[in-house]
């Protein structure tokens, strides 16, 4: 057991990559050490060179108040800063492999598998050696297709923030990027700003993306559009709208072979069957899809369409076939060191919803504190994210 002594001295022990972020976002703003500090000094606090230096090598790790500090300079939330300290714990994930395309079909393949860490180390790794090559023909295209990857990984991370800045740093490239390149940027910045419960910004994005393939013709980017075009359709609430553009985009995907894709879209169609009263239809179509899913051994689609099955169930009043489903669900959504906390929370939030119906309080506890634990990682705000948020904070108006 490590003495108070040796704690204290962990806990001033520096993050090298906080440092090397630090350091990049002040090289983007062209500021010296010595600007940061009088910007600094303008927001209200005090960060000397000296004291900006040791962190960017990572020698010592920033108080809280710095931190707020450097955000506010730099334009970046706070979370960012967390969420890259958290990455560190993927630093030995790195491939050692120099080959950029290698390495890009290599986070692919991960993100597939839901391997979402592994496919971070290997879309940053790329990034790396791209950026550490001499200039080439295509450099720049294969920067936004790298960091466009490296967006959907952190997004499935749960680092929102991170995810959002890698996009905006492909888009500065936009002169320089393919049309598919920036539609897909748009797509995933509309997919982000879903998840943040912006559905107007949302939906003018994925219509400027939809725009973008129309003109240029790809089938895949299409399917893509739509496909979100349809998660926000379902997010307000219109759920046949919903499922008209969710059917567009299975045909899409099907006629240009995107398996994956067209699985989980026809996920979506059963779930927004579901939703509109249409209960029979959207179980069939969710088991129908939980086999497509077993078959191509997509782990993450397997656990959402338990998770959707349990929903279904419950919604149905069958307690018994829902709790089944989510521990069919739990159990898959758990894997290589990683939590699908999205999943995990949809589970835990129906749990607790049967567990307060039936005036279960010992199920209810246990439900409600995995809610919390969840809910502290989870940054995409669903409805049932927006219901959990509702009920503690009038908790807390009560209490």
């Amino acid at each position: 057991m490590a003495t108070h002594a040796q704690a204290k001295t962990q806990a001033k022990k520096g993050s090298a990559r906080l440092g090397s972020y630090l350091k990049k976002l002040r090289a983007g703003y062209g500021y010296s050490l010595r600007r940061v500090e009088e910007r600094a000094r303008a927001e209200g606090g005090e960060i000397d060179n000296s004291q900006l230096s040791r962190y960017e090598k990572g020698i010592c790790y920033p108080s809280f108040d710095k931190l707020r500090i450097l955000a506010s300079v730099f334009n970046v939330s706070i979370q960012s800063f967390s969420d890259i300290v958290d990455l560190e714990n993927l630093e030995d994930l790195k491939p050692q492999s120099d080959q950029p395309e290698e390495l890009i079909q290599e986070g692919i393949r991960c993100m597939r598998a839901g391997d979402h860490g592994q496919a971070f180390a290997a879309f940053e790794r790329a990034l790396e050696v791209v950026l550490e090559s001499s200039a080439c023909d295509d450099r720049l295209e294969q920067l936004g297709r790298i960091r466009i990857n490296q967006a959907a990984a952190l997004t499935r991370l749960g680092k929102l923030a991170l995810a959002e800045q890698e996009l905006r740093s492909a888009l500065r490239l936009a002169e320089s990027l393919s049309g598919t390149l920036r539609a897909r940027a748009l797509l995933a910045l509309a997919n982000i700003h879903a998840d943040q419960g912006d559905h107007f910004l949302a939906e003018m994005e994925a219509e400027r993306a939809h725009a973008i393939a129309a003109a240029d013709d790809p089938r895949r980017l299409a399917a893509m559009a739509l496909h979100t075009l349809g998660r926000v359709s379902f997010e307000q609430g219109a759920h046949a709208r919903s499922i008209e553009r969710y059917r567009e985009a299975a045909n899409l995907y099907a006629k240009c072979g995107e398996s994956y894709e067209a699985v989980s879209v026809r996920i979506n169609i059963g779930i927004g069957y579901v939703h509109l009263g249409k209960a029979r239809e959207g179980i069939r179509m969710l088991r129908t899809s939980l086999t497509e899913a077993r078959a191509g051994n997509h782990r993450r689609l397997v656990a959402r369409t338990w998770s959707h099955l349990g929903e279904a169930y419950y919604r149905q009043d069958d307690a018994k076939r829902a709790r089944a489903c989510f521990r069919e669900s739990d159990a898959l959504a758990v894997y290589n060191n990683e939590k699908q906390n999205d999943i995990l929370f949809l589970n835990a939030y129906y749990e607790w919803r049967m567990a307060c119906e039936q005036d279960n309080p010992t199920r209810e506890r246990i439900a409600f504190g995995r809610l919390k634990v969840l809910r502290s990682d989870l940054e995409r705000r669903t409805a049932e994210v927006e219901a959990f948020d509702d009920f503690v904070e009038r908790g807390r108006n009560h209490a």
